[in-house]
């Protein structure tokens, strides 16, 4: 739908009328104006450029023979951002509207009106030790069991994870009837890096466990490169334990657009698909902070235009400016997440809060910190998060300086 409004002096002087239709907050937004004399006729070859407060949107154009033309711009911010035409003596304003991300493609995004984080967890450590430790000398996972991911099933629970022995990561499973006692699936690790060449040839890392109506999905990193360059793979399969990985490389990777905060390297795959079918993705970055991305398919993947959603602060904070491996859930009318926060070797478990999953509102302290217990005491981080009944269970990875187990927190539901 376009909306018009007209520009005059008296009768017999030139007119300016401005139209334009809803836009997304990524995407271009356009003002159509016609310019005409005091007889109605158009203005020709006229100069029509616009601002917003004084900021220019678009560039100078000149009118058609119709005396018409459209001045598009990016940039403008979500909500009622009111441009100024200009044509010689004559100004017009007229509001956009600036929809938010995706919403004009389907995705349901509610206005963020929260001004602080809108609740946090207090969690409890299970037990002293972990739910899983590292695997027997020898294992393929005997030095590191780490970044879990755990999905209810019909049988209770399924968790991936990242392990290691002397060599790369790898990624496994485990299963459990009550999330404490985990048994290793047979097989492991169950996915490893590919062949020389391919995009995940030196490691892969970091599994995402997703449900859906056709059944599992598993994000998981792998690395190009022995130093870097990591993208975003995907498997599926009907059964959580069995997954093949699709062939022709990730299904997301770094992009040029992001190079300068970002790096090159996207990891720490976070996925959820909402009641309308929409993929959401929250992603880390060679640049340790995070973005966000959205799909009709959990394949193809549109970037929010303002990323990273979630930065590491300044040097002086508890993060010291290093944000990664984000777990996010819906909990309620919000999506909720945790973070790794801190560096390497300080890592602590932040928490932060969305009503949109694009504006964030973080704790000022971690949920969880080093506890000092033997397994745990360098480090927490990379988390997976499940409400269970009325509380939220959070699996999460403790370092010791040699290795690495997953251990369980837990915390009531507000």
């Amino acid at each position: 739908m376009w909306f018009f409004l007209v520009a005059c002096a008296v009768e017999g002087e030139p007119t300016l009328t401005l139209s334009t239709e809803p836009a997304d907050e990524c995407r271009r937004a356009c003002v159509l104006a016609e310019l005409l004399d005091g007889a109605g006729e158009p203005l020709a070859g006229e100069s029509v450029s616009a601002s917003i407060e004084g900021v220019a949107f678009g560039t100078s154009l000149r009118t058609s023979p119709l005396g018409k033309v459209q001045v598009c711009g990016t940039g403008a911010p979500a909500g009622a951002p009111v441009v100024t035409m200009h044509a010689g003596d004559l100004t017009a304003d007229i509001a956009l509207d600036i929809r938010p991300f995706g919403t004009l493609d389907g995705v349901s995004r509610p206005v963020d009106t929260d001004t602080a984080v809108a609740w946090t967890p207090a969690f409890e450590r299970v037990g002293r030790g972990p739910v899983l430790l590292p695997g027997e000398p020898g294992a393929w996972d005997a030095t590191a069991a780490a970044l879990p991911s755990v999905a209810a099933t019909a049988d209770g629970y399924a968790m991936w994870y990242a392990g290691r022995a002397d060599g790369d990561y790898v990624i496994g499973a485990a299963t459990s009837p009550d999330g404490l006692v985990w048994t290793r699936a047979e097989g492991n690790p169950l996915l490893t890096a590919g062949s020389e060449g391919s995009w995940n040839q030196f490691a892969v890392n970091a599994p995402n466990l997703v449900a859906t109506d056709e059944g599992w999905s598993l994000y998981y990193d792998g690395r190009k490169e022995a130093d870097g360059n990591l993208g975003i793979g995907l498997a599926t399969g009907t059964d959580p334990l069995v997954v093949a990985p699709l062939e022709g490389g990730p299904v997301f990777s770094w992009s040029e657009s992001e190079v300068e905060w970002a790096g090159q390297a996207v990891a720490h795959p976070s996925v959820q698909r909402d009641a309308d079918g929409i993929w959401h993705l929250w992603y880390s970055t060679g640049g340790q902070q995070i973005g966000y991305a959205y799909s009709h398919d959990g394949r193809g993947w549109a970037r929010y235009c303002h990323n990273p959603i979630l930065t590491g602060g300044t040097e002086a904070n508890w993060e010291a400016g290093v944000v990664k491996s984000a777990e996010v859930i819906r909990v309620g009318e919000r999506w909720v997440m945790s973070y790794s926060g801190g560096g390497s070797g300080n890592f602590a478990l932040g928490w932060a809060t969305s009503l949109d999953g694009l504006h964030w509102h973080a704790a000022t302290a971690p949920v969880l910190r080093a506890a000092g217990e033997e397994w745990e005491q360098q480090a927490v981080l990379g988390s997976s998060l499940l409400v269970v009944g009325n509380e939220l269970w959070m699996w999460y990875t403790g370092a010791d300086g040699t290795g690495s187990s997953i251990g369980l927190a837990v915390a009531p539901l507000p």
